[in-house]
């Protein structure tokens, strides 16, 4: 069974292969959000909690309240297993996420004195039986920018990633690790960091960006994945490989 995304990823092309290093990615943001079916008139694809106007001006036009939102998708060729559940929950004020599939990136976006917290879920419903150890990675990773360290004090956004391991099984095992969003670049969850998960059988990844504790904050996040690992490779590859062909 945990070879199932395996065979998906290679048949797609989604590794992110080179000759020294292997990826496995969990999303490539590639995949829109739907349009959201609160806003028919302007046919947004994104989620939001707070107001937004539908359409180009209100009035005329109707202004849409939400305290949650989400958008649940299947067979999405940029997501492991296929699905990708996203949640949004107001603390305060009006903010927005939405993907840019064609640049892979997804935003999470705040107005004046706002403030929420976004959920992504991937093996919501179905098992992922994935094997995160392949090309021998020993982390989650994912690159990001945004805001928060750009004020004096400043505004940290915590990034919590929960791993179930072997669900509806004994050894079921389900770890969380944290760590503070605050200046651009790439951010790094070990393996190690979740204690008893076992990461040759993922069957559940779930992100929570929280920024119901800060204001105003916007940033976007780069495709998530396992870490780029260096594989060796010997000195007689490339004479073993003309061989086969002589």
């Amino acid at each position: 069974m945990r070879f199932r995304y395996l065979a998906w990823a290679a048949a797609t092309g989604l590794f992110l292969l080179s000759p020294a290093a292997l990826a496995l990615p969990i999303d490539s943001f590639i995949d829109d959000f739907p349009p959201n079916p609160d806003l028919p008139l302007s046919g947004r694809a994104m989620i939001f909690v707070g107001t937004t106007c539908d359409g180009g001006s209100c009035p005329p036009n109707p202004i849409v309240t939400h305290t949650t939102d989400f958008a649940d998708q299947v067979g999405l060729p940029g997501v492991m297993g296929g699905a990708r559940r996203a949640d949004i929950f107001q603390t305060v004020g009006t903010a927005n996420s939405l993907i840019a599939g064609t640049v892979g990136v997804l935003t999470f976006n705040h107005n004046a004195g706002a403030s929420a917290i976004l959920d992504l879920d991937y093996g919501a419903v179905t098992d992922l039986d994935a094997d995160l150890t392949f090309g021998a990675a020993t982390a989650l990773e994912f690159d990001m920018s945004g805001d928060m360290g750009a004020s004096v004090p400043t505004r940290p956004v915590p990034c919590t990633i929960t791993v179930t391991s072997g669900r509806g099984t004994p050894g079921e095992t389900t770890t969380s690790a944290a760590q503070d969003l605050i200046f651009d670049g790439l951010y790094s969850y070990p393996f190690a960091s979740f204690a008893g998960v076992d990461f040759t059988d993922v069957d559940r990844i779930q992100i929570r960006f929280d920024a119901s504790l800060v204001n105003a904050v916007d940033f976007a996040v780069f495709a998530i994945h396992t870490n780029e690992v260096p594989v060796p490779v010997e000195d007689t590859t490339w004479g073993r490989l003309k061989a086969l062909y002589k």
